[in-house]
């Protein structure tokens, strides 16, 4: 229970530490975007959240592409990231302090949402859909899970970024074009690109309950199971890994609810076969992190972590939850739609 309260408060601080709706001073209109346009009221209300600006004086410029630099730029606003400015840009085309992307594309790349495939960004280039798609998820610290996703994919005509497009998709802020296509090469719009980063401000901020596994109903939750090897061999992560959490979040669909095992769990091997296993309290978890001899570490891959006790062909193995660990799982969570999530 303490680890639960403790959970809610740092959930409870990360929202507050969100960036709060900045009132843009023209109430959001622009003169070239009509009141019956389909995306009218996305691009009023991201203008006046703080998330895009205009091209000009009450101008947005409805029907352009939007340029990488300028979804950087965007992304920036929409995770509140302090605006870096070094003294050499990280790209040869990028170098310029003076332009006014510069720091945009400087800071979205220090955050991992640009990446580095040559010396290049491109930075005044149109943005495909894919990139749009595998951008947004790189900001929200879902890379590693992409790698793991790509066959949720659901659009015949992805080959590319596959599970940046799956969990663009399972996470409700980009959709297809049709029944099996995505047209992940063609252009986004700048209005597209407002409707994109108002379902993920609005996503980022729903309400996710914590609660204990005491008080779900049985059957009411789809359960994240861990990782078992049941060959003999040490579990590769007893634990739930964050692509378990994730189909168990898919499975539960949109306002349901996910079990996450948060017990420290030990295990015991010799030579690499389990002698035992068992949970441990978090107290005597408290003790074994104390200890001298404890190699300490994290699996980004699996989202949770572990310690270390090896004595000759002896080792110990204790995968645990710390409240960082939790609180990704359940970010994932309310990415994905999910309501309530118990802790086990």
């Amino acid at each position: 229970m303490r680890q639960l309260s403790r959970v809610c408060a740092l959930l409870l601080a990360a929202l507050l530490l969100l960036p709060a709706p900045a009132r843009a001073a023209d109430d959001g209109a622009f003169a070239d975007v009509p009141k019956s346009h389909w995306a009218y009221e996305n691009i009023r209300l991201a203008a006046e959240r703080g998330l895009v600006n205009g091209m000009g004086p009450k101008t947005f410029g409805l029907g352009q592409s939007v340029t990488r630099a300028q979804y950087a730029a965007m992304l920036c606003r929409l995770m509140d990231w302090a605006l870096l400015s070094p003294e050499s840009g990280s790209f040869s085309d990028n170098q310029n302090k003076d332009e006014w992307y510069y720091s945009a594309v400087e800071t979205a790349y220090a955050h991992g949402a640009l990446l580095k495939l040559d010396d290049t960004v491109g930075a005044n280039e149109p943005l495909p859909r894919e990139e749009m798609a595998a951008m947004t998820v790189r900001a929200l610290g879902f890379a590693s899970l992409a790698g793991i996703v790509q066959d949720d994919c659901p659009f015949a005509d992805v080959s590319t970024n596959r599970g940046y497009v799956a969990l663009a998709y399972r996470m409700g802020f980009m959709g297809g074009v049709g029944e099996a296509s995505f047209s992940p090469r063609t252009a986004s719009t700048r209005e597209q690109a407002a409707t994109v980063l108002l379902r993920v401000y609005d996503r980022m901020r729903a309400e996710i309950a914590c609660l204990p596994v005491e008080s779900l109903t049985a059957g009411a939750a789809a359960r994240a199971e861990p990782i078992v090897d049941t060959s003999g061999q040490t579990p590769l992560c007893p634990r739930a890994p964050l692509e378990h959490v994730y189909e168990a979040a898919v499975r539960a669909g949109a306002g349901g609810a996910v079990v996450l095992l948060t017990q420290p769990y030990l295990t015991e091997s010799k030579n690499g076969a389990i002698l035992s296993d068992r949970i441990v309290s978090d107290e005597e978890l408290s003790v074994l992190l104390a200890l001298d001899s404890a190699l300490v570490s994290r699996s980004a891959r699996y989202g949770s972590s572990y310690l270390l006790l090896s004595e000759g062909d002896d080792t110990t193995a204790v995968w645990y939850e710390t409240e960082d660990d939790i609180a990704e799982k359940v970010a994932l969570c309310r990415m994905l739609g999910v309501q309530t999530v118990y802790l086990e």
